[in-house]
C-alpha cells in the first residue's frame, strides 16, 4: 500500500520544504545549517510520499510479500511497478521505525498493536533481494512517468542511500544518479506537476553550481510555486506568509537579464495553468 494524503498535505509539505531550503541558504553557524539542511531532507521525505487520490491496492493476505511483488513485477505495468516498490519500501520504513500508518476511509490512521503485529509477521518475508530489486522497480515507474515516483526515486537516494548526497557528493556515481533524479523532476515539472517544480526549486537554492546553470528555469518553477500559494490561500498574510518571500524572488532573478526575467516570468505562470489542468484531471 503506498501512503495517501490529503491535499492540504500535498500541498503544504512542499512548500514547507521551499521554505527550509531557503533557510538552510541563510547566512549562520555551521552546526544550524547543517540542521537547516537536514530538516529540509526530511521534509523532501513528506513530499516524495504525497499519492494521488485514488484507491490503491493494499498487501493481500492469501500471498507473502514475495509473491505479492513478484505478481505486480510481472505484469509490466510500471503502475505495478511502482506497487511492487512501495510494498517492500513499506516493510523497510516499518522494520526501521516500528511505525505504521494504514487506511481509515480517505485520511491515514496510526495502526493498532494488532496491525503492527500482523505486519511484523507478513514483513518477516523480507529479503536482501527484494530490497535491491524494489530499486529496479521504482526505475521502471519513475521512467515511465507514474505519478510521484520521480519524487520517490529522489527521496530513496542513490542505490538506496539518501545519505550518499551528504557523505559522498564528490562520488562521480552519485553525482550522476543526482543528473538522472533531476532530470526525471524536470520532465515531470514541464507537465505541470507542481511537487516536481517544487523539489527542483529547492534543490537548485540550496546547490549554488545548479542554480548558476539552472537560473531561469529557477526562476520559471520559482514563479509557479509563488503564484500556486497565493492563489490557494488567497494571497500572503501575517498569518500565512508565502514561503517564497520577495527577498528569494530577487534571488532567483540575480543576474540575469530583463529579457530572461520577463522569459522565466512568463513560462512560470503557463506552468501553473498547466499544473491547475493536471490537477483537475487527478
Amino acid at each position: 500500500m503506498r501512503p495517501q494524503f490529503s491535499l492540504y498535505v500535498v500541498l503544504l509539505a512542499p512548500l514547507v520544504l521551499v521554505g527550509l531550503y531557503w533557510s538552510s541558504s541563510r547566512p549562520g553557524g555551521e552546526p544550524e545549517a547543517a540542521r537547516q539542511q537536514a530538516a529540509s531532507r526530511a521534509a523532501l521525505a513528506e513530499t516524495s510520499r504525497a499519492k494521488p487520490p485514488t484507491q490503491l491496492p493494499k498487501p493481500d493476505p492469501r500471498y507473502t510479500l514475495a509473491q505479492q511483488v513478484d505478481q505486480l513485477a510481472s505484469t509490466g505495468k510500471p503502475s505495478d511497478a511502482y506497487d511492487a516498490y512501495w510494498l517492500v519500501q513499506n516493510c523497510i520504513n516499518f522494520q526501521r521505525t516500528g511505525d505504521l500508518v494504514v487506511e481509515d476511509g480517505d485520511a491515514m490512521r496510526k495502526a493498532t498493536d494488532a496491525e503492527k503485529s500482523a505486519e511484523k509477521l507478513r514483513c518477516a518475508d523480507l529479503t536482501e533481494r527484494m530490497k535491491t530489486t524494489r530499486l529496479e522497480h521504482l526505475t521502471v515507474a519513475t521512467k515511465a512517468g507514474v505519478f510521484g515516483a520521480n519524487l520517490s526515486f529522489l527521496h530513496t537516494g542513490p542505490f538506496g542511500d539518501p545519505s550518499a548526497l551528504e557523505s559522498r557528493p564528490d562520488d562521480p556515481l552519485v553525482q550522476a544518479w543526482k543528473l538522472e533524479a533531476l532530470g526525471y523532476l524536470e520532465v515531470q515539472a514541464q507537465l505541470g506537476d507542481m511537487p516536481s517544480m517544487i523539489s527542483l526549486l529547492g534543490e537548485y537554492n540550496e546547490d549554488s553550481d545548479l542554480l548558476k546553470q539552472h537560473q531561469v528555469a529557477a526562476l520559471r518553477y520559482a514563479t509557479a510555486v509563488h503564484d500556486d500559494y497565493e492563489m490557494a490561500f488567497g494571497g500572503s498574510s501575517s498569518t500565512a506568509p508565502n514561503p517564497l518571500t520577495d527577498e528569494f524572488m530577487q534571488k532567483m532573478s540575480q543576474g540575469l537579464s530583463p529579457d530572461q526575467v520577463k522569459q522565466a516570468t512568463s513560462e512560470g505562470k503557463q506552468l501553473l495553468a498547466r499544473s491547475m489542468e493536471l490537477h483537475k484531471r487527478h
